[in-house]
């Protein structure tokens, strides 16, 4: 994780994205913990990644403002990635947490734990964190490399291209007509 000193003009907007970021990111660790999971950078990445598509496809905004990025094993949100990757293939043990003030300096007094406070939001990451969470990272990775995947049609070996917000969106809003076709047929 990237801790600033202080902070002016875009600066100001990545605090703000790592902020929303990190308490989605809490909000699945909540409820790993909760039902007794374990869950990885891997598969946390790639559940943030479907829940972003979900709330695209659901309410038309996002569920956090980082962006998401095409690497070699799917989609990616980088300051989650950074911020996990310490811990490598083993099950994350601890929350997300941020060091700076409501003013965007940075607070050596101490953590807070970023905490994801809208209900819409909840429910999306809850609904993605049912559907998905008994599959595995590796089958996660599977499901993100499809053929018409907004990674398949972003990805470029050797290259971290941001996946655009539009392609997600449109994807998911297609995987929920075709989640509805399948319950009324």
């Amino acid at each position: 994780m990237q801790y600033l000193i202080y902070v002016s003009g875009k600066e100001s907007l990545k605090l703000k994205k790592m902020n929303t970021t990190s308490a989605v990111a809490n909000e699945f660790l909540d409820l790993a913990k909760k039902d007794g999971s374990d869950i990885t950078n891997l598969k946390l990445v790639k559940m943030m990644y479907i829940a972003q598509g979900l709330s695209l496809a659901f309410f038309d905004e996002p569920l956090f403002d980082s962006e998401i990025e095409a690497w070699r094993y799917g989609p990616v949100i980088p300051p989650i990635y950074h911020e996990f990757k310490h811990f490598r293939d083993q099950p994350i043990t601890e929350k997300s947490v941020d060091f700076r003030n409501g003013f965007g300096a940075f607070n050596c007094e101490g953590a807070f734990e970023p905490k994801l406070d809208n209900e819409n939001k909840k429910k999306v990451v809850k609904l993605t964190w049912m559907w998905y969470k008994d599959i595995s990272a590796p089958r996660l990775v599977e499901l993100t490399h499809s053929e018409g995947t907004p990674w398949k049609l972003t990805y470029v070996a050797g290259e971290n291209r941001i996946i655009d917000e539009e392609l997600i969106r449109k994807y998911y809003k297609k995987f929920l007509r075709n989640m509805d076709n399948q319950i009324n047929s």
